[in-house]
């Protein structure tokens, strides 16, 4: 009798030893939930990895994160949400599906909020038909009345316009807004279709004159056989240099999961540090947010020593929903 009961009691001590040792190593991961496409975070992660011996598990999805990530807010499933725009950053903490995280000394405080963080800047730059011979321009111009049939856009809806239009409305009004859209609406060549990229190919089409992207789609479409010679009939502009500089989108941070909050935030503190906004600045072709980083050698040709819109960006979340709105009410991408 005694031998057939020790044979169970020596299987339940595996069961627990090894079960001891799958939730030691699950303490040791954290699960990301990204909008970023792998070529640009992986190297970021495996740095991180070497680094810390912290495992990191991930998913890579460009549509459907935010709204997965607030049905599943009571039960986190990942612990870090990483998004290439604002406005995903502010939907989930709005939402209350993020956690508070810990200031960072190197971050700006315009590029965070006590629940998310930035780790990259974008600008939101016009290109120009190269033809024309334009070295200044500002998003203001674009609604006056010499630009009409000129400009095309992605549409008004799409997030780096929104927060591209929210900035505006910052600097000015909701009013002036309402009207600086209208006309704006008036100029486009064409109805908002494609993505930043398809609006250069339609300035090389010769349908357009004016567009407005971000800026490393001109490196994107340098590396791109079939595109780069887009660029042969666009320059580009970095608005507002005369005053409060051009405007900047974020791609950043936030953490999820409360009970992971000591694991994510090495994780944050690593993607703001010196190393990872070095892989930042030179492998992507984005502006760091970290002061202490120099942008890469083919950056800093293409916008110089180029100024910076400092305006605060939870401002942009505070004015978000009158852009919708306004957007909706003249019908913009009709």
């Amino acid at each position: 009798m005694l031998n057939i009961l020790k044979f169970p009691l020596k299987l339940f001590f595996v069961i627990i030893l090894n079960f001891t040792v799958f939730n030691s190593l699950k303490a040791n991961e954290l699960k990301i939930y990204s909008e970023r496409q792998p070529l640009l975070i992986e190297p970021l992660l495996k740095e991180f990895e070497k680094d810390t011996g912290i495992k990191v598990e991930w998913i890579y999805s460009k549509k459907g994160l935010v709204q997965k990530i607030i049905l599943e807010k009571n039960n986190p499933v990942a612990d870090i949400f990483l998004s290439s725009d604002i406005s995903r950053l502010i939907d989930i903490s709005e939402a209350g599906a993020s956690v508070k995280i810990q200031p960072l000394a190197t971050v700006p405080t315009n590029l965070q909020s006590d629940y998310w963080a930035g780790l990259t800047q974008r600008a939101r730059i016009i290109y120009v038909n190269k033809d024309l011979n334009i070295k200044n321009i500002n998003y203001e111009d674009l609604a006056h009345e010499d630009y009409k049939g000129k400009i095309c856009v992605r549409s008004g809806f799409h997030p780096y316009n929104i927060s591209l239009f929210a900035s505006l409305m910052a600097h000015h009004s909701e009013e002036w807004l309402e009207t600086y859209l209208t006309d704006l609406k008036a100029n486009l060549a064409r109805k908002p279709q494609g993505n930043d990229r398809d609006q250069v190919k339609a300035i090389y089409a010769g349908v357009c004159d004016y567009s407005i992207g971000n800026h490393y789609y001109f490196f994107k479409m340098q590396d791109n056989d079939d595109q780069k010679v887009w660029l042969d009939k666009a320059t580009l502009v970095f608005p507002k240099q005369e005053n409060r500089g051009t405007h900047v989108n974020i791609s950043g941070i936030a953490i999820l999961n409360p009970n992971k909050l000591e694991l994510a935030e090495k994780l944050v503190q690593f993607l703001a540090g010196k190393k990872a906004q070095s892989i930042y600045a030179n492998d992507n072709n984005e502006f760091p947010v970290s002061p202490e980083v120099s942008v890469s050698e083919k950056v800093k040709k293409l916008a110089g020593n180029a100024k910076f819109d400092s305006l605060d960006l939870e401002k942009l979340a505070s004015n978000r929903k009158a852009v919708i709105n306004l957007l909706n009410k003249i019908n913009f991408d009709e």
